[in-house]
């Protein structure tokens, strides 16, 4: 049998304190490597890491940890794999940078996750195959069905790269082993969204006998739970842990203390911090005085005005605007507010963090900064005064 690694999608989440995390000052990356082998690192799909950043990861796990990590979106989702559009250069960036990680033997395999609005292709598969560097693995994780066919699985086999099993919404969890190495990947099967999902122990079982079947067949086996919500994915990647008879004395113990939180508290949504509390208690008039800057600072924190201030305003296109709704496009997310229905759809991952706590990403902050002033006044104000009443949700086709 192969190798078998499992750990978790991220390990920096501000829930993870209590049922994981024993504090919410120490190196969450350092405790997280005491407990578990390996992390997929989430962030590099979003932007590139600085050097610092990935020494930062060498520095701070012991030297047998692994990482696997997301090859950056500005290749899978904004020039879709076209080599034509320079992402073998992209690529050859990103590559140099986790280069360090690589050398120091801490580097598993590169992700590619691809939209889910890129369909069947083998012509542009191939072509990017071809441009993927040597010395490093690589797997891949579909979004539509159309790729599930016998040529894309021999073009893998034949460039040896992983076939991502999934379980999740979209795809079918099949399993196709098309290299020496195999991913897996438990997203979770909520629907606001997928990953605030926690697995029964029944749900798990299933998945047993398929790793140690691939394991048979490849020499390392790496696989990551992504419902990070409350800290499900510690929770359930502990017991498969368990059930593959392969858990450590660290893991069981903090196998013992996750489970014993859950049933001594309900995981629920991030309340609400003071500051709303305070000003949803503010009287009408109070509301109907304050200013756009002050209505902003309520749904959005300085860090996410900032960045949204940086957006460039050709990134923003406005679809529909109107007393009913508005509807908009940004850097390729989507956003729709209902006002009729009092909900906020949008697609981002940070809009993952922050719909618990009803607050604005930067990308719903630039929207906000590129209309009329004086509209998007009343418009905060009407959300400030029925806060309650409005849903924040994930925006899905």
């Amino acid at each position: 049998m192969g190798r078998i690694l499992l750990g978790c999608s991220g390990w920096h989440y501000k829930d993870w304190v209590g049922p994981f995390y024993r504090s919410e000052t120490e190196s969450k990356l350092a405790y997280y490597s005491k407990v578990f082998d390996t992390a997929e690192i989430d962030s590099t799909f979003y932007a590139y890491p600085s050097k610092g950043t990935v020494f930062g990861w060498i520095k701070f796990t012991r030297s047998d940890f692994i990482y696997c990590a997301k090859v950056p979106r500005v290749i899978t989702h904004k020039k879709k794999l076209d080599v034509k559009q320079g992402v073998e250069e992209d690529l050859k960036r990103f590559c140099d940078l986790m280069k360090p990680l690589l050398l120091e033997g801490k580097l598993g395999c590169l992700l590619l996750q691809f939209p889910p609005g890129l369909k069947y292709d083998i012509s542009l598969l191939e072509s990017f195959f071809a441009a993927l560097p040597s010395e490093f693995r690589f797997a891949v994780e579909f979004r539509d069905t159309s790729w599930l066919k016998s040529s894309t699985w021999r073009l893998m086999e034949r460039y040896n790269v992983a076939y991502t099993i999934v379980d999740e919404p979209l795809l079918p969890p099949e399993i196709h082993v098309t290299s020496d190495i195999a991913y897996f990947r438990w997203h979770g099967k909520g629907e606001r969204p997928w990953y605030n999902y926690r697995y029964s122990r029944k749900e798990l079982e299933p998945w047993i006998p398929k790793i140690k079947e691939v394991s048979k067949q490849t020499r390392v086996v790496y696989g990551y739970f992504n419902n990070h919500y409350h800290g499900y994915a510690v929770e359930n990647c502990l017991q498969v842990l368990e059930m593959l008879g392969v858990i450590t004395e660290a893991q069981m113990e903090a196998k013992k203390t996750i489970e014993e939180y859950f049933k001594t508290e309900t995981a629920k949504p991030t309340p609400l911090p003071s500051k709303r509390k305070t000003l949803t208690a503010f009287i009408p008039e109070q509301i109907e005085k304050m200013n756009f800057n002050d209505l902003l600072r309520f749904f959005m924190d300085e860090g996410r005005i900032r960045r949204a201030k940086g957006i460039k305003n050709e990134e923003v296109s406005i679809q529909e605007f109107s007393d009913k709704k508005l509807a908009a496009s940004i850097r390729g997310y989507h956003i729709v507010i209902d006002f009729d229905k009092k909900v906020i759809l949008h697609d981002c991952a940070d809009w993952s963090r922050c719909i618990p706590v009803k607050q604005f990403c930067k990308h719903i902050g630039k929207i906000m900064m590129s209309l009329p002033r004086e509209k998007t006044v009343e418009i905060l104000r009407k959300i400030c005064l029925e806060l309650e009443k409005w849903e924040f949700k994930p925006y899905t086709k």
